[in-house]
């Protein structure tokens, strides 16, 4: 269908017009001359009608225009009674008109086929324009709020060398390293091209941030194990946001001074629901410790964006912390293993 119209609307040299307006016209007489005595009477256009239709809407219209003409005037000459003639009897007369009737109908419907082709191909040339330029603005947009919020990230963190109380200097700290991680899933998810993507791969890219961020890189390892799972952006931004806040907690709970420590991020699904385990190798949590209670701004965080999934998120010792995010697959695409 695309074919027929590529071929429908596009435009022929005049010569090459005429040139396929004659070759119509001969083979349509030809064929038309062969068969006269084969035929009952009352067909002198059985071959010409065709020539007509398809030199319109193969050429164009004006080409079966010609093509109608040069038939008419032939089966006028040659097919209709009185033959090899010009007089005109009533029969002929009504033949004739019988004719033009029925080629100025399927020219002028084939005529506004074609205007209407072009119009909606012009229309949808547009539409792809506009569409180019709104995902370029798009990019620009995205590309400038994730600087802003970069920009911003490094002033708090300049600010915070010119703070001496520790309790402050933290806070900066903090505030600095979740503007970087913000921006680099803004940059990550906010793309119009993707609508989901796989978490693992997500937080392999943002939690290195996380730690060179806070200057443990060297302190601390992470090891991601994740099984594919996709998600659709407006769930991933929760889902790395927690992780974070998670991974962030581990450091500053499970780092020891003169040791190294492992946080190991585990990613999964069973049957409807999806995990997310952050575990870590340092003293576990204190006897009656209550994170729904804790005054942690960073769990009241993790807390808020579980109530957006939909989740659950729980606390344990095993080994050390294990901290565990659960929530319902809605609206996700597993890919199994």
């Amino acid at each position: 269908m695309q074919r027929l119209r590529s071929i429908a609307t596009r435009r022929m040299s005049p010569a090459i017009e005429l040139l396929l307006t004659l070759i119509a016209f001969v083979i349509a007489f030809g064929l038309r001359y062969e068969l006269e005595g084969s035929l009952p009477p009352g067909f002198p256009y059985l071959t010409f009608f065709p020539a007509v239709i398809l030199t319109g809407f193969f050429v164009s219209t004006r080409a079966g225009v010609a093509v109608a003409v040069l038939c008419g005037l032939a089966s006028w000459y040659y097919f209709l009674a009185p033959t090899h003639s010009w007089r005109l009897s009533g029969p002929a007369v009504l033949a004739l008109v019988f004719y033009v009737f029925i080629c100025a109908t399927d020219l002028a419907l084939i005529h506004m086929m074609r205007l209407a082709l072009l119009k909606l191909d012009n229309e949808r040339r547009h539409s792809d324009r506009l569409a180019q330029q709104n995902k370029t603005m798009f990019h620009e947009l995205q590309h400038r709020v994730s600087n802003n919020l970069q920009v911003i990230g490094s002033l708090i963190k300049m600010q915070q060398r010119n703070v001496s109380d520790p309790a402050a200097r933290a806070a900066l700290q903090t505030a600095s390293s979740r503007l970087r991680v913000v921006s680099t899933i803004q940059r990550q998810l906010h793309n119009p091209k993707r609508q989901t993507t796989d978490i693992g791969q997500l937080l392999k890219a943002i939690l290195p941030e996380v730690t060179a961020s806070n200057d443990a890189s060297d302190r601390v390892e992470l090891q991601v194990e994740a099984m594919p799972l996709v998600v659709s952006g407006d769930q991933a931004t929760p889902v790395a946001l927690i992780a974070v806040e998670l991974v962030s907690n581990a450091m500053e709970h499970a780092l020891v001074e003169g040791r190294r420590t492992t946080i190991r991020i585990e990613i999964g699904h069973a049957e409807d629901r999806a995990f997310l385990r952050v575990c870590d190798d340092g003293p576990g949590l204190p006897e009656g410790f209550q994170p729904e209670r804790s005054r942690s701004l960073g769990l009241r965080v993790a807390y808020q964006f579980t109530e957006q999934l939909e989740g659950v998120l729980s606390f344990r010792n095993q080994g050390g912390t294990v901290a565990e995010l659960s929530f319902p697959l809605q609206d996700m695409d597993v890919e199994e293993e």
